[in-house]
């Protein structure tokens, strides 16, 4: 089988790296040994599999090569120290983890201002 369709188109291919970034992209999954590099930042223990994800890279699971702080863009990750290799699971996990994270630290910095209420309020 040669990978092509009838009608001409080339089937799916989870080892061929991408058109942008393809040398970004083979440094980072040979960094992660094509396996997913969640260590637990998704919410999940992995305890199964010795705390990092089980999910090889592969036609059922492709895995994505992403910024490792969730919540920031892939253009902000500009070295391959910065980029790690998520299944869609994790990846998602992690996103909600930290979108939760940074929610819980607005919502506690917003406390701590009001301990030190600086206007004058009731206090005087």
């Amino acid at each position: 089988m040669n990978g092509a369709s009838s009608a001409g188109s080339v089937a799916f291919d989870p080892f061929r790296p991408p058109m942008v970034g393809a040398e970004t992209w083979q440094s980072a999954m040979d960094a992660a040994g094509w396996r997913c590099e969640c260590t637990g930042q998704c919410g999940k223990g992995h305890g199964k599999t010795a705390g990092r994800c089980g999910i090889n890279h592969g036609t059922a699971h492709p895995l994505a090569v992403t910024a490792a702080d969730p919540t920031a863009s892939l253009h902000a990750a500009v070295t391959g120290a910065e980029l790690v290799a998520l299944c869609a699971g994790c990846q998602a996990g992690s996103k909600r983890a930290a979108t939760k994270a940074a929610e819980q630290a607005a919502a506690d910095r917003t406390d701590q201002l009001d301990l030190f209420d600086l206007t004058g309020g009731d206090a005087a």
